[in-house]
């Protein structure tokens, strides 16, 4: 099979740029670095970290990132930037990203993070304790409270329910 070359297109446009493994944010430095417009789009998650969970970032798509350039221009330089494997292409078309798309993870990530909000839990649903003294019972969901990250849940103790207030993080679904 022969290696047709890649058809370049002339003007601004957004395209998908691939990372090596663990380097989106030296890859986004040094784009920014060549006066393109870059966009890295983070999660906001939390992890368990020893015996605790932690809030940390992470990259929303991990080893791809986006930049807005004319591959005329400046396709080669971006190309050949450290920490890039390549552009994400499609036969020997390299693929674009519409303006729209772009637009609408960026209204959906501000400041560069995304919101996720988790899909809220039903009351009488058993939840999971995931961290603190009851980690790893189950409970049952009673509600959220009202202007705060806290849930109210069952706990089965002693034969009879009694009620714990916890932050939102620390339950899973059962």
């Amino acid at each position: 099979m022969e290696a047709r070359p890649l058809e370049l297109e002339g003007g601004l446009r957004w395209y998908v740029i691939r990372a090596k493994p663990r380097k989106e944010t030296v890859v986004e430095k040094r784009i920014a670095d060549l006066g393109l417009e870059v966009f890295l789009p983070w999660l906001r998650s939390r992890r368990r970290v020893g015996s605790k969970y932690q809030w940390v970032l992470a990259p929303l798509f991990p080893g791809y990132l986006f930049c807005r350039l004319d591959l005329m221009l400046s396709g080669k330089a971006a190309r050949y930037a450290p920490g890039v494997k390549d552009f994400v292409k499609f036969g020997s078309r390299i693929a674009q990203v519409e303006e729209t798309v772009i637009r609408s993870l960026l209204d959906r990530c501000p400041g560069g993070v995304a919101e996720m909000r988790p899909r809220p839990y039903r009351p009488g649903e058993r939840v999971l304790i995931r961290e603190g003294p009851f980690a790893g019972l189950e409970a049952i969901f009673e509600r959220e409270m009202v202007g705060s990250e806290r849930i109210a849940i069952l706990l089965e103790l002693l034969g009879r329910q009694t009620r714990l207030v916890l932050s939102s993080e620390m339950i899973a679904r059962a």
